[in-house]
């Protein structure tokens, strides 16, 4: 990777000018691209499709969606993925992304605005799948923590199968608005450690997974080696910050903190169809 840019959109400016000037830098004009969409433009809803015909299950999944979204379920655009079990005799558990088709159709038109064109359309979740997709020596899979500014996710990942996502409460503005002998960090680190243990808990008890490898923690502002220790000695796997530069050919000039910032578009650019 040669290029990695990122910038903030005024209210008074345009995103497509925006990205426009970000594709120019990078050179990449008239080249496909591939939208993740924002924290919080989505749904994931768990569905009953047990016993419904493939060639049904798109639109028995706009009907059990229907009292679920704040917007008529004719108007939602779906997909449909399925998590199986890893051992066990359970049967696959379907889920729906759903997201209201106006706004996704602002953002598609903005990237054609700016003279690329979008060949997928996906979401945080499996941006970070592909991410850790890349790691391939770990053969009992990773975890990912990405800590954003007012939120993180976390997501656990074993030969190519997002097996769950969560969405942490606090991010990088809590963290950083804490001392580091004050009380009240060490609430916000039991809390990460808590949720993650649970997340483990429960990949362990519906999907009958073993404990992943590693777990890859990526902060975006700041690099707090004191949250990466206190996840270690508190969780029963190796825990270790995220250095893209150990799986990707990268200019040495790219800084992790901002590559992390990037990265669910880098997540995203790596998306493949069979995926």
């Amino acid at each position: 990777m040669t290029f990695a840019g990122r910038a903030t959109v005024a209210a008074d400016q345009h995103s497509s000018s925006v990205l426009e000037d970000l594709l120019r830098q990078g050179k990449l004009q008239g080249r496909q691209g591939h939208l993740v969409l924002p924290l919080n433009s989505y749904q994931t809803i768990q569905l009953d499709l047990s016993d419904v015909p493939l060639e049904e299950a798109r639109q028995a999944a706009r009907w059990q969606i229907g009292e679920r979204v704040d917007y008529p379920p004719d108007q939602a655009v779906i997909d449909l993925y399925q998590i199986a079990p890893f051992a066990g005799e359970r049967r696959a558990q379907s889920y729906a992304v759903t997201a209201h088709q106006q706004p996704l159709r602002k953002q598609v038109d903005a990237v054609g605005a700016a003279g690329s064109r979008v060949a997928s359309i996906d979401i945080p979740e499996f941006a970070l799948r592909n991410i850790c997709e890349l790691f391939v020596e770990d053969l009992r899979g990773v975890a990912l923590l990405l800590l954003l500014d007012q939120s993180g996710l976390f997501v656990v990942v074993r030969d190519g199968v997002l097996y769950l996502s969560r969405q942490l409460p606090m991010g990088m503005d809590s963290l950083l608005a804490c001392q580091s002998d004050d009380p009240a960090m060490m609430e916000l680190f039991d809390t990460i450690v808590l949720d993650i243990q649970r997340s483990f808990d429960f990949c362990e008890s519906n999907f009958q997974l073993p404990l992943v490898s590693r777990l890859l923690v990526a902060q975006t502002r700041q690099e707090m080696p004191a949250l990466v220790n206190y996840l270690n000695d508190y969780l029963t796997t190796s825990v270790e910050p995220l250095r893209l530069d150990t799986v990707m050919d990268l200019d040495p000039d790219m800084e992790p903190l901002a590559l992390n910032q990037q990265l669910l578009s880098i997540g995203g650019a790596l998306r493949r169809e069979e995926s």
